[in-house]
């Protein structure tokens, strides 16, 4: 007898067998509990998470001889044929082979004839989403009123691209990605069944890669079984996975800005024919996990085995949020480059040689600390005795003002944050607007006169200096010119610092 692969041996019968879709089985039992089941079902999710598989346990359950109402036997003559794939009443239909106009016009043709056998009729199309916009439209009726006794189950791992009236006529399930730890445990229960051990390390690494696939995790099972795979060096050596096993690796030369060890592993990969590009998108996964860490607590756990969620979650201890945003953006756009470069094998190593050369990111409270350092010991020239100068408006109250600016127009409103708040002088108000700026235009001026009346009460008017740019005097300032000599930026915006009232 011919030897049944795990994907088949162990396929689900039943509903109380399927494994990570508690939410769509819940639903389709309580249907047929109170006969509630949609006549067109749209089944949609990755490949081999249980779509075919689900629908033929409805089509069981629709036409079961002695099970209870929700639950196929799995047992009686009827369920057995399902399973084999003989039963009359239930069509399973290859779209992708059968995509045509006349294939469904001759599906249109059986509608009308009673089931054979059973008690309904289901037709089960597998990648609905191949059907011709033609053989979509002729299936819309049909979908859309059938007979009684017939019911229809679309399969598809691509719903965007069955058409809107299509998808509008059925009933539709989302079948989600299987997590790594759910994964880990049924791959563990299929080993115990077949009198086999295998290190809880190989597991994982085998839920890890199915990506969330049932299906392929049970293929690979199959495949690592039948290559005599124990642990989880067995298996790396035998699937060819090493790259898997130096992104920790990568990740922590990275982190330590250890150029020779980074481009060491990285020509180690390369000589060993490893896809460079599957190892620089699953580094800046890597990453993209990490700086989850740092933001939260328990990022997607179901996503990473224990044994990564505790090297992750010691890392992040170590790291400043901008430096794990910086290195995830770097590998990111390293790997979108490293998919188009006729060089991949220079590419890599030239993504890497850039990060490593970055240099510690510094955290933004040194930023700030070191600011503050340079304002202090600046020297401070002495200033000329001032004649008394004119109030000013309340800086809360300008705020104010600012804010509603802003809502009718942001650029107005932006500009006006730079400035020094208008002096108050007779009851009116007195603003001193550098020449050469927004507020030179008339327009603006006379809808910033009717705000501030609006707000205040008071007019307004708008004074043009021709002899002090403020920006100009802050870039001249020499603590100025230090820190941008030491943090290698630029100025993007100047603010006044807000004054606090004694």
């Amino acid at each position: 007898m011919a030897y049944l692969v795990l994907a088949r041996k162990y396929r689900p019968q039943r509903f109380s067998e399927v494994v990570g879709q508690p939410h769509v089985v819940r639903t389709l039992q309580n249907a047929l509990r109170q006969g509630r089941l949609a006549h067109a079902l749209l089944f949609a999710g990755i490949r081999g998470v249980g779509k075919t598989t689900v629908a033929r346990i409805v089509a069981k359950a629709l036409n079961c001889e002695e099970g209870e109402k929700g639950e196929p036997c799995g047992a009686c003559q009827t369920c057995r044929e399902i399973t084999e794939g003989r039963f009359l009443d239930v069509i399973e239909i290859d779209a992708a082979s059968n995509r045509g106009i006349d294939e469904i016009r001759e599906l249109r043709e059986n509608l009308k004839f009673m089931p054979t056998r059973g008690k309904a009729k289901v037709y089960i199309v597998d990648e609905a989403h191949m059907l011709t916009r033609e053989a979509s439209n002729a299936l819309l009726k049909s979908l859309e009123e059938p007979p009684g006794h017939v019911f229809f189950i679309l399969a598809t791992t691509e719903p965007h691209r069955l058409l809107p009236t299509i998808r509008s006529r059925c009933q539709r399930y989302d079948f989600r990605r299987i997590p790594v730890g759910l994964l880990v445990e049924y791959l563990r229960s299929v080993c115990l069944k077949e009198g086999v051990e295998m290190e809880e390390g190989a597991l994982g690494l085998i839920a890890k890669e199915s990506e969330g696939s049932l299906r392929d995790a049970l293929s690979l099972l199959d495949q690592a079984l039948a290559y005599g795979v124990r642990t989880k060096e067995e298996l790396i050596e035998a699937f060819g996975l090493a790259e898997i096993e130096w992104i920790e690796s990568l990740a922590q030369a990275l982190l330590q800005r250890d150029l020779a060890q980074a481009l060491d592993l990285a020509e180690r990969a390369y000589q060993q024919g490893v896809d460079l590009s599957y190892l620089a998108e699953n580094l800046a996964e890597f990453f993209r996990h990490l700086l989850s860490y740092k933001l939260q607590a328990t990022p997607s756990p179901e996503d990473l085995s224990p044994a990564e969620s505790s090297l992750l979650r010691a890392l992040s201890m170590e790291v400043e949020i901008e430096e794990a945003l910086l290195l995830f953006k770097e590998l990111l756009r390293g790997a979108e480059a490293l998919r188009t470069s006729p060089y991949p094998h220079l590419s890599f190593q030239l993504t890497l040689a850039r990060i490593c050369e970055l240099g510690k990111t510094v955290a933004l409270r040194e930023i700030l600390e070191k600011l503050k350092t340079l304002s202090s010991e600046a020297p401070s020239a002495p200033s000329a005795p001032s004649a008394p100068q004119t109030p000013r408006v309340e800086a809360g109250s300008w705020e104010e003002v600012v804010e509603e600016v802003k809502r009718e127009s942001p650029s107005l409103g932006a500009f006006l944050s730079t400035l020094e708040p208008p002096l108050l002088e007779e009851g009116r108000f007195r603003l001193l607007v550098p020449t050469g700026t927004l507020l030179e235009d008339q327009d603006l001026q006379e809808r910033l006169k009717g705000i501030v009346f609006r707000k205040t009460g008071r007019p307004l008017e708008i004074q043009l200096e021709t002899h002090h740019n403020p920006r100009e005097a802050l870039l001249e300032k020499d603590e100025l010119k230090e820190a941008l000599s030491i943090l290698g930026g630029k100025v993007a915006w100047i603010k006044p610092q807000e004054r606090s009232e004694k």
